[in-house]
């Protein structure tokens, strides 16, 4: 048994894992296991880094509509991934430690504290579900164009609030 964390690993330590593995194969009844420790902290960190900033999101919005008429399903993932990028920055701006990105957690969190209404929440639960269900080619009879607005209309909130908490302190 080997336990290495992502960083670690380097093409030196694959030629040396590959070794050791073949070395156990020969013994009968022995098997080599890798255990992975903190393999998303990179993933999580790039994220995080790479996120698209205020403006970028706010001109993007605008796509987001033009599609929503004639292509709603590609509208919502649009949309789904601006409202993910200013919940990051909403989650920075209120310097909130957060183990994870993913918008399950991240939704999640931003309710639990109390930076994102009830209402906010159960929106983003339902638009969630629907981006999924797409994302994941499953049919939904529950997409409309109106759920794809709310969605923006939503973001565009969101983003507002980045700027009312900067006027409050």
């Amino acid at each position: 048994m080997e336990v290495k964390s992502r960083s670690s690993l380097k093409s030196s330590s694959n030629q040396y894992l590959g070794n050791l593995a073949k070395a156990v194969e020969k013994h009968p009844g022995w098997r080599f296991e890798l255990v992975m420790t903190n393999p998303e902290d990179i993933m999580y960190s790039l994220k995080a880094e790479g996120s698209l900033q205020e403006h970028e999101i706010e001109s993007q919005l605008e796509v987001a509509r033009q599609l929503t008429t004639q292509h709603p399903e590609s509208a919502i993932l649009y949309s789904w991934s601006l409202v993910e990028a200013t919940l990051r920055l909403i989650a920075q701006k209120e310097e909130l430690s957060l183990e994870r990105f993913d918008p399950l957690y991240l939704v999640k969190q931003l309710a639990i504290e109390g930076v994102i209404s009830k209402f906010e929440y159960q929106l983003l639960m339902n638009a969630l579900l629907l981006r999924n269900s797409i994302a994941h080619a499953f049919k939904t009879t529950e997409l409309t164009q109106n759920s794809v607005y709310e969605l923006i209309e939503l973001t565009e909130q969101l983003l507002r609030t980045l700027h009312t908490s900067d006027e409050a302190k």
